[in-house]
């Protein structure tokens, strides 16, 4: 189906996360994503504590050979870190952002939508994206829906 709402600018209030920052290769990210997903909520049913959200993943970078990925949910508190487990902070600013409903591998054309709209806008970004898985398991890939968001500033003069 594709994007399924305008791409639109807000301001985005700081976003406190439990997270696993890591890298992984194009091939093997989804496998990584789902093994960072259960390795959180097994240490948040040990808390007793519930995720204050959906699954999101921050990606850092993004090459054909390595993704640099950070996989976490929001939480209303600071919790104690294990292992690779820690907390975070989603820095508050300006976002473009849209929904998705469709496959995963559909996403990179509506990221191409979100670049022409910086353009025409005259913003840019810090190479940083963030998508909010609000299914998953249980439902199609037809039926997937995200968000994907882009921290932005005004373009530069030069």
């Amino acid at each position: 189906m594709g994007r399924i709402s305008d791409i639109t600018l807000t301001n985005q209030p700081e976003q406190r996360i439990i997270s696993i920052k890591t890298e992984t290769t194009l091939k093997n990210m989804q496998t990584k994503i789902e093994d960072c997903r259960e390795k959180i909520m097994t240490y948040l049913n040990l808390l007793e504590e519930l995720p204050a959200g959906p699954c999101l993943t921050i990606y850092y970078s993004f090459t054909k050979q390595n993704v640099e990925i950070e996989v976490g949910y929001p939480i209303a508190k600071m919790l104690p870190p294990q292992d690779d487990i820690r907390m975070s902070i989603i820095p508050a600013g300006k976002r473009i952002s849209c929904l998705n409903i469709g496959p995963y591998n559909e996403i990179p054309k509506i990221y191409q939508e979100m670049d022409q709209w910086l353009a025409v806008h005259d913003f840019e970004t810090n190479g940083i994206s963030y998508e909010t898985y609000y299914n998953g398991g249980g439902f199609t890939p037809q039926e997937y829906l995200t968000k994907i968001e882009l921290p932005i500033q005004e373009a530069d003069e030069n």
